[in-house]
Parts: structure tokens; C-alpha cells; sequence
């Protein structure tokens, strides 16, 4: 593509990015709904399954980390092409693999491509927005990122209930390939490299700032409970007899209150400011998530952990701007890879916490124990500045 037909393009700055997202975050709305089903095929206990993601989250975190190296050598549109060809190649072996080591051995590749075009997307995102357009560009980026988490795992979930598991993730290895085509004619620009890449010293400086670790501890605790819904109620519901379209339909659910709120959401924090926002976000993912403890119903129960998702309208798009807005543009590009391990720690920790509970108790009572522990974070963020 030339620069000149580049520009020719209906869709150019933020919008192009957050198109080029959409697509590539179908093939992982997708298979949503089947992964830990597909996973469960290679342990005897759900409990496991939530070990065997920990694991993923943490391949997910040491390559986030090592972003900021690639950054230094390698073009970020370079990158994004890379990771969607080998995103698409490492979904189509899933359909090839018979035992675990074969799974480990994909998983190891696929969670390299997953978190290499998670930093750069966020980072485009980033270049094509001002301090003024970040929090509507961010709060497009999320609404539209949101609509892929209900379209996908519809169809991820009938694709399974009528062909397989296998076909699910087949279909999904063509949307990065899409991607992958439609950027490789893209004219790379010179990237501003960062001029340390010393990566502990980032580190240690990250975490000295106050603002930048309670958003990063934020950031934690709303991804470990993400995986109370993408990955324990899914669990939950195939133990209670539930098939995979019903869990499609489940999934695709929990998002319409984020497409719902978040924009509006993103607009609230000129009036209210950050603060009150996160604490309410905690404070309802809490009192639905309580709630279902005393419900016996399935359906009135995961009507509850649909509501969760009201809190988490507050609080998901407001981390990103909060972070862009608190940091300049140098800071920008050595934080924030650092930044975005706060949501794998998050897939990491919880999964550990939830799967331990899990193996001495039920999934009702690791619902309450996971609900309580927003709270905690609830009044982390109170820390923040207003």
C-alpha cells in the first residue's frame, strides 16, 4: 500500500487502530467460550484449568515486559504484523494438538503474539490521540473492543454446539490473518525509541510514583475478577449441565453493560473525577457478586455476575486515561508496558487465588470470597488523587 492510498483510507488515525482491534480481538472472543472447556480435556479437575491459565497470564507478563526491548529495535507496525501472522498460525495448531506438552508448546508461542500486539495497540492508540481526545479515544477504543466480547462469543458458542470445538478455532485463526494482510503493505514510521531500556530500573521508577502503582494495583484487581466470569463461570456453568451456546449467550451478556456505560462513563470523570468513579465500579462488582452467594437459581445468578459488569464500566476505561493522563510522553513509552502487566498479574493472580479456593470449597463460595476482595480494592483506589 502506498503512502498515498494509506491516506485515501475512509478510517485513518485512532479509528484505523481501533478497527485493526476489533478484528483481532474476535479470533480471542471467539474461543471464549471454549477454552477452558478445551482445556478441562487435558486435567481431571476445573481447578487445574485455572492453574494451567495462571501459567499463560505469566508467559503473557514476561513478554509484556520484554516489549519494551522490542520497541527499542523493531518499528511498532513491524510488530503488530508479526504478532497477527503468528497469532493466526498458533490458533489453527490448536486444532492439531493431542497432549499436554504439544499444548504448552503453543501456548508458549501463542501468548508471545497476544502480548506483543496488546502493548502495541494500546501505544498507536496513544500516537494518534492528544491529552484532550485520549479519554474519548480510549473510551471508543473499549465500547468497540466491548461489542467484539458480544458478538464473539455468540458465535464462538454455536459454532461449537453445531460442528466442534476444533472448527471454533479455525474460524477464529482468520481474523488476525485478515489483520496481518490488510497491514502488510503499511508504510512503517520511525518509532521515538526509548532512550533507557534498562528494564528493573523501569520498573523500580514505575512503582516509586504513588498514582502510577494504586492504578496499577487497580488494574489488578479488576482483571482478577474478569476471570471469575471469562473462565470459572463458564466452568461452572458446563458443570451444572450447561452447553457451550448457552455459555456463548452468557458471555456475550456480560458485555452490554460495558457497551452501554463505558463511553458515558469516560465523560463522568469531569464532573466526579477518577476516584469516586473506581470506588463505585468495586463497590457494585461486590454487591452483585455477594449476591449470587444467596441465590440458588443459575439463571437469577448469572443474571448477577452480568451485573457485575455495571462496575466494571467504571472502572475499565478510566485506567488507560487516567495513566496517559498522569504520565508524558517519554514516561509513556517506558511505563507503559510496565502498566499494562497489571492485567496479566491480574489473570495471574486470580486464577492461583480462585483455583486454591476452588480445590477446598465450591463455586458459590469462592463467588463470595472473590466478591469481598473487590471490596479491598474498592478502597485502594480512594488513594487516588481526585
Amino acid at each position: 500500500m502506498s503512502n498515498h492510498n494509506k491516506h485515501r483510507l475512509p478510517i485513518r488515525g485512532a479509528g484505523f487502530i481501533v478497527l485493526i482491534a476489533f478484528i483481532y480481538s474476535l479470533a480471542t472472543t471467539l474461543i471464549i467460550p471454549v477454552m477452558p472447556i478445551y482445556i478441562k480435556r487435558f486435567f481431571s479437575s476445573p481447578a487445574y484449568v485455572g492453574y494451567f491459565l495462571a501459567f499463560t497470564y505469566l508467559l503473557i507478563l514476561i513478554y509484556i515486559l520484554s516489549t519494551i526491548y522490542f520497541l527499542k529495535y523493531f518499528n511498532k507496525w513491524l510488530l503488530l504484523k508479526i504478532s497477527a501472522l503468528g497469532f493466526s498460525i498458533t490458533l489453527f495448531l490448536l486444532t492439531l494438538v493431542n497432549t499436554l506438552t504439544q499444548l504448552v508448546i503453543v501456548e508458549i508461542f501463542r501468548s508471545l503474539f497476544i502480548a506483543v500486539s496488546f502493548v502495541i495497540v494500546g501505544l498507536l492508540i496513544r500516537d494518534e490521540s492528544t491529552k484532550k481526545t485520549i479519554n474519548r479515544n480510549e473510551g471508543l477504543y473499549f465500547s468497540i473492543i466491548n461489542s467484539s466480547f458480544f458478538i464473539g462469543p455468540i458465535i464462538g458458542g454455536l459454532l461449537a454446539n453445531a460442528y466442534s470445538l476444533n472448527q471454533v478455532f479455525r474460524i477464529a485463526a482468520l481474523f488476525p490473518l485478515i489483520v496481518f494482510l490488510f497491514l502488510i503493505g503499511k508504510r512503517d514510521t520511525e518509532n521515538k525509541k526509548p532512550e533507557d531500556v534498562n528494564l528493573i530500573k523501569s520498573i523500580i521508577l514505575f512503582f516509586q510514583n504513588r498514582q502510577r502503582t494504586i492504578n496499577y494495583l487497580i488494574t489488578l484487581g479488576l482483571l482478577s475478577w474478569l476471570t471469575i466470569i471469562y473462565i470459572y463461570t463458564p466452568l461452572y456453568m458446563a458443570q451444572e449441565g450447561l452447553n457451550e451456546k448457552i455459555i456463548g449467550y452468557f458471555l456475550a451478556l456480560t458485555v452490554l453493560p460495558l457497551i452501554i456505560l463505558e463511553v458515558p462513563a469516560t465523560r463522568l470523570t469531569q464532573k466526579y473525577g477518577y476516584r469516586k468513579l473506581f470506588f463505585l465500579g468495586f463497590l457494585l462488582i461486590a454487591l452483585f457478586g455477594a449476591l449470587t452467594f444467596f441465590i440458588d437459581n443459575i439463571y437469577i445468578k448469572l443474571l448477577l455476575l452480568i451485573l457485575t459488569n455495571v462496575g466494571v464500566a467504571f472502572i475499565e476505561p478510566l485506567k488507560e486515561a487516567y495513566f496517559f493522563e498522569t504520565s508524558n510522553r517519554k514516561e509513556e513509552t517506558r511505563y507503559y508496558p510496565i502498566f499494562k502487566t497489571a492485567i496479566d498479574v491480574g489473570y495471574l493472580t486470580g486464577p492461583i487465588i480462585f483455583s486454591t479456593i476452588l480445590l477446598f470449597t465450591n463455586f458459590k463460595s469462592m463467588f463470595l470470597i472473590a466478591s469481598l476482595i473487590m471490596i479491598v480494592f474498592g478502597i485502594i483506589s480512594l488513594s487516588i488523587k481526585k
